[in-house]
């Protein structure tokens, strides 16, 4: 089963409820590549709580999905690939939502744009209804040049898998 089917067939009881992770331990999002703390297969599942456990970001800015400014919380895109072990260079990578929408950008981009893995949206755990559980949004009240649609279209809501380049 696809993330696409997966999605379709939960779609009306997302739709009659926020839908949010069943536990705090349930994975919510996968890391696949060689990195220095893939398992055997290659890969690693987080779930909210070990997203948690890692060191939090929090910022507050406007974003052109919300009507006003909301405030995002969860990990920094650089301290997650550190905490990993993957080294931040010019490697590429893809964002894969739930829904099959797929970024390819470079980890730079996203470390220099100083994107979050938000997991929380106004200290609210993010419902998938919500761009959740986990949406890479970047702070762009803080800057200008990350006003533009090269930095929009990086911010992935509903992402599942980051996918590391060889």
């Amino acid at each position: 089963m696809n993330r696409r089917t997966l999605l379709t067939g939960m779609g009306a009881l997302a739709l009659a409820m926020r839908f949010v992770p069943a536990s705090a331990a349930e994975p919510i999002l996968t890391l696949r590549g060689a990195f220095a703390r893939a398992g055997a297969d290659g890969t690693a599942s987080f779930s909210l709580a070990d997203l948690d456990a890692l060191p939090q970001t929090t910022f507050r800015t406007t974003t052109p999905w919300h009507s006003g400014p909301v405030e995002f919380s969860g990990v920094s895109v650089a301290d997650f690939l550190a905490a990993m072990g993957v080294p931040p260079t010019e490697g590429s990578m893809q964002l894969i939502a739930l829904n099959d929408y797929v970024v390819d950008t470079k980890a730079s981009d996203l470390t220099s744009g100083e994107a979050l893995l938000a997991t929380r949206m106004n200290g609210q755990p993010m419902a998938v209804t919500d761009k959740g559980p986990v949406f890479v949004v970047f702070p762009f009240d803080s800057r200008t040049e990350l006003q533009h649609q090269s930095y929009y279209s990086r911010a992935v809501w509903q992402l599942a898998e980051i996918d590391l380049a060889p």
